[in-house]
């Protein structure tokens, strides 16, 4: 785990303002001089979580006979995944088409195959076990699935990456001030606001498997994920004083 502070935000204000709750007060209150930050900060995390994706297409003239391909490629696909350890729970079928593409009477160049019956199930395998991945990918191949479309790897517990961000983005905050109530030969009083931005979307690593061939491969599959960088930002306005 990393932690990285943001360099000093291009916008830091020293100005006079009135508190929000003296917005409203009778004429003559007090001005408040203050100071506008904006501190950012991030942590990184190695993803715990990945989400293998496969499309599962079978074709035939006869609609019988490529649904009943269709379904015997899923189900060689769901018992070498239950061989891995992965329960009911953790493949789920996102779509599911059938479509007819008929013949072309002069086939040419252009005629884009396959034709017929066109059934195409869409399934996501997810682990908490991101080691795993590579053998999951194996084991589509093996069952003959026909894609593996991608492999998305995540962090399942976000929003303690992002609260831990946010820490480090008020400690920026905090060292920015520090540094220019410094240089104005002010001293910092006390926060007055302090809010963060919206929460962003969560990171994720994609690698596009688009198209493999389904085949028995001798050498095993390894993907290692790379670490996710989860970033916050805060503003803060601190009240600053002169200097006794």
């Amino acid at each position: 785990m990393k932690y990285q502070l943001g360099a000093l935000a291009a916008c830091a204000v020293v100005a006079l303002a009135v508190p929000a709750a003296a917005q409203t007060a009778a004429p003559g209150a007090r001005l408040v001089a203050h100071l506008d930050v904006s501190g950012q900060g991030s942590v990184d995390r190695l993803p715990d979580q990945a989400v293998v994706t496969f499309s599962v297409v079978a074709s035939d003239d006869d609609a019988t006979r490529a649904t009943s391909v269709a379904n015997a490629t899923y189900n060689a696909l769901v018992a070498r995944l239950h061989g891995l350890g992965l329960d009911a729970s953790a493949i789920k079928t996102s779509s599911y088409n059938v479509n007819f593409n008929p013949r072309p009477q002069q086939p040419n160049a252009q005629s884009q195959g396959p034709f017929g019956f066109i059934v195409t199930r869409e399934v996501a395998v997810t682990s908490g076990k991101v080691d795993q991945v590579g053998a999951i990918v194996d084991a589509g191949v093996s069952a003959g699935v026909r894609d593996v479309n991608n492999i998305v790897f995540a962090v399942r517990d976000y929003r303690g990456a992002y609260r831990a961000a946010l820490a480090v983005a008020v400690a920026d905050a905090g060292a920015q001030a520090s540094a220019l109530a410094a240089a104005a030969h002010l001293r910092i009083v006390r926060i007055l606001s302090i809010g963060n931005t919206q929460l962003p979307a969560r990171p994720m690593t994609s690698y596009v498997l688009a198209g493999q061939a389904a085949k028995s491969l001798a050498v095993p599959t390894e993907v290692q994920p790379s670490d996710l960088s989860i970033a916050a930002t805060v503003n803060v306005t601190y009240e600053v004083a002169p200097l006794p």
